[in-house]
């Protein structure tokens, strides 16, 4: 059993996957997950496309939380890191290659990132073919990628609204937002507000989650 899961809120079973005490999902959690302190995860559920063979194959950092059958969509060679404090709800990672969150991210219900993309112009017609047969002849029905994965990274305080889709190679800069049914294309620079698609960039934040600030807000909160 992973010495970071809390074992105030589950098990290790004889198959070594980490059962939820108040879960409906037998199968429980990939061994290969690790849990930082008090994450909160709703259904094990959400880890059952998770193929990850790397160790850790998903990281989940403290205080984190996972909800409304958030999903870790993960290939055999992807691995997700999850920072601490932030919110994945309703979310889909889908991952063969590598997602990074940062911390105090919030990613709202029917969002989308992913570092690999099936669209219609990135394989052709008889690759698209090839895949659909290897699925129908793979024993677990895996869908396999049809081009390169590439690394996806949401750097600290973004915040992703519902039904938006981010894109393989994309990084959100700090502290940006990205509208509800916004689709990312291209990186974001830090503190911009974009929405749309094609996504623009509508205006841009004043910085406030500074180091700097933080302290400030401390000093003042030990005055009340």
């Amino acid at each position: 059993m992973n010495e970071n899961i809390p074992t105030t809120i589950g098990t290790a079973g004889e198959d070594g996957r980490f059962h939820l005490e108040w879960d409906w999902y037998a199968a429980g959690i990939p061994a290969n997950v690790e849990f930082g302190r008090d994450v909160y995860i709703d259904t094990s559920y959400g880890f059952a496309a998770c193929f990850s063979e790397l160790k850790p194959g998903v990281v989940i950092g403290d205080a984190t939380g996972a909800y409304d059958r958030a999903s870790f969509v993960v290939g055999p060679a992807g691995r997700v890191r999850v920072g601490q404090y932030t919110i994945l709800n309703g979310t889909y990672l889908i991952c063969n290659n590598e997602i990074v969150i940062g911390d105090h991210c919030l990613l709202a219900w029917g969002s989308v990132i992913t570092d690999t993309w099936f669209g219609l112009n990135s394989a052709t017609r008889e690759e698209r073919g090839a895949v659909l047969r290897a699925v129908a002849a793979h024993p677990a029905r895996r869908v396999q990628p049809v081009t390169d994965a590439r690394p996806v990274k949401l750097e600290d305080n973004t915040w992703v609204g519902f039904d938006s889709v981010i894109l393989p190679g994309v990084t959100l800069g700090r502290g940006c937002i990205v509208g509800s049914k916004t689709v990312i294309y291209e990186d974001v620079p830090p503190y911009a507000v974009v929405v749309g698609d094609p996504a623009r960039i509508i205006r841009y934040l004043e910085p406030d989650d500074t180091e700097e600030q933080r302290v400030q807000a401390l000093r003042q909160y030990a005055r009340c």
